[in-house]
């Protein structure tokens, strides 16, 4: 189900966004979503809101990956949707192999664990997996 701006906001903000760190799923984050500055607008190279989206979907697909988060950084630019730079991935994967499998997005980093902390929208999620913040500073 897409949503729009308004509605994504009004559910941000129940939340207690910005204050407590949220996330959305893969889903809600990408679905019907085509800004290009929606996604770590601040480097100076950047993939395509495409490429980002088809490269998590894969890790979703091939069962690597269970979950793909998105943390929501700024709900005001870009005008359209929300911001971030961070994606949180849970899944089977080793930290070597998802590396691999997203150098073509070039990420600045990645982290083992809920690098800003966790996020207060998480709810149930299986903690025997790996937890990845990939970041694009």
């Amino acid at each position: 189900m897409a949503f729009n701006k308004t509605e994504l906001i009004d559910r941000l903000n129940a939340l207690g966004f910005p204050k407590s760190e949220v996330i959305l799923t893969f889903d809600e984050f990408f679905e019907g979503n085509e800004i290009e500055n929606s996604l770590s607008v601040n480097i100076p190279w950047k993939p395509s809101i495409t490429e980002f989206r088809i490269t998590f979907q894969s890790l979703l697909d091939s069962q690597l990956a269970t979950n793909v988060f998105i943390r929501i950084v700024d709900i005001d630019d870009p005008e359209e949707w929300v911001y971030s730079d961070t994606i949180y991935v849970v899944g089977d994967l080793s930290m070597t192999e998802l590396a691999y499998r997203i150098k073509n997005l070039k990420p600045d980093g990645i982290e083992t664990g809920w690098y800003y902390g966790l996020p207060v929208n998480i709810g149930a999620y299986d903690q025997s997996k790996n937890i990845y913040t990939i970041y694009w500073d």
